[in-house]
């Protein structure tokens, strides 16, 4: 009984969070959200991106490419640095590990570029960058044990990664049309 209790009040939160980022946006947003969203593979994960970083509640296509790019940039930057930790206490997994770096180095320099361009108004040049993502993405094996963790912390990063990826590509072509 107990458990239910603490559960029902742990999804009440979670509505109510779920609610409150909802309410934060214009109902035109709300739609261009849901849209961006549906095309990638988990809306929840790119609602969340969207809905926590827009500054405004009715922004311009601009300002979606702003915070997805921005967003991009920022994760990819961070798991970079989340791997070189990680390859300080690495053993048997080096290796691997060392492939995972090298393969967010190349990820973490497309989406600062893709920043870089998308401050220049190069819109175009951001969809080109996807195909390195993806490719070095694929780098990065995560079927390997990382000390400390039950499950390779790299498979969500990797899948968090495509995501993005994937909304920097759909609001692009928003933004270039």
């Amino acid at each position: 009984m107990k458990m239910h209790s603490i559960l029902s009040t742990v999804l009440v939160i979670i509505l109510a969070f779920s609610v409150a980022e909802a309410n934060n946006l214009d109902g035109k947003t709300q739609q261009m959200v849901n849209g961006i969203c549906k095309k990638t593979t988990d809306i929840r994960f790119c609602s969340s991106v969207l809905v926590k970083n827009l500054a405004t509640p009715a922004p311009s296509n601009k300002d979606l490419m702003n915070v997805t790019v921005r967003e991009a940039e920022r994760f990819s930057a961070n798991t970079n640095f989340f791997i070189s930790t990680l390859l300080e206490n690495a053993g048997d997994e080096r290796q691997d590990l060392q492939m995972c770096a090298d393969a967010y180095s190349i990820v973490n320099l497309a989406f600062t570029n893709a920043m870089s361009f998308f401050n220049q108004a190069h819109y175009s040049k951001i969809v080109k960058v996807q195909n390195k993502i993806s490719k070095a993405v694929g780098i990065c094996k995560t079927d390997f044990n990382v000390p400390g963790y039950e499950i390779n912390p790299l498979i969500e990063r990797k899948r968090q990664t495509m995501i993005l990826s994937a909304m920097e590509q759909i609001v692009c072509q928003m933004v270039s049309s």
